[in-house]
């Protein structure tokens, strides 16, 4: 049971940076930081999707598609094979997300439909790329050391901690989706402007001048 609390503890982990990923672009972007629709500063969303990437393809040092081991000449095939499946399933989960909160919420999560190469509203290949450098960074260089430091807690500790984080994060996730569903809208429950910072006016700067 230790191995599976240790991938509780890195799903934990990746949806924090999830939320943390997700406001760092709106604060670039939109100039505002938000609680994403949670109470909590995770996105669960993230930390099941990055076990499932996991029990998918393993990591990009041992290659395996659905429990099937793959070996190819070089890490760089590997990389780029492991990039691309990434990719594929990261896309097809925005769109299927997308377009589930939307038929069932009425409400338009995000849409990437400015961004070249979108493909639906949902997803396109620029932000598809971006994500997948990200947990294919994740997964080769953080995540089996990550693994390995939770395994090396105190048994009751790690047990009890993964257990509470789950439930709440679990709960929170549950509590807002309903609130989604009934209320038809977003859940906003604190927001940052950041418009003013330094950073975003530089960003922005050109698009201010023609405006």
């Amino acid at each position: 049971m230790a191995k599976a609390y240790a991938l509780i503890m890195i799903a934990v982990t990746v949806s924090f940076l999830g939320f943390v990923v997700e406001n760092v672009w709106l604060g670039l972007t939109k100039g505002y930081m938000d609680n994403r629709n949670m109470m909590l500063p995770f996105l669960l969303g993230y930390g099941v999707a990055m076990l499932a990437i996991y029990l998918l393809f393993g990591t990009p040092q041992h290659l395996r598609i659905c429990g099937v081991a793959i070996s190819l000449q070089s890490k760089a095939s590997q990389l780029l094979v492991y990039f691309l499946l990434v990719m594929v399933c990261i896309s097809i989960g925005e769109i299927l997300l997308g377009t589930v909160v939307e038929k069932t919420c009425q409400i338009q999560w995000w849409d990437y439909s400015r961004l070249p190469l979108h493909i639906t509203r949902y997803t396109s290949i620029p932000t598809s790329a971006g994500f997948s450098v990200m947990v294919v960074t994740f997964m080769n260089k953080i995540f089996l050391p990550l693994y390995e430091s939770f395994l090396n807690w105190d048994y009751k500790r790690l047990k009890y901690t993964a257990i509470i984080l789950l439930v709440l994060l679990v709960g929170d996730y549950v509590y807002h989706t309903c609130l989604m569903y009934m209320r038809k809208s977003m859940i906003s429950r604190w927001i940052i402007d950041t418009s003013g910072t330094r950073i975003y006016q530089m960003l922005h700067k050109k698009q201010h001048s023609f405006g």
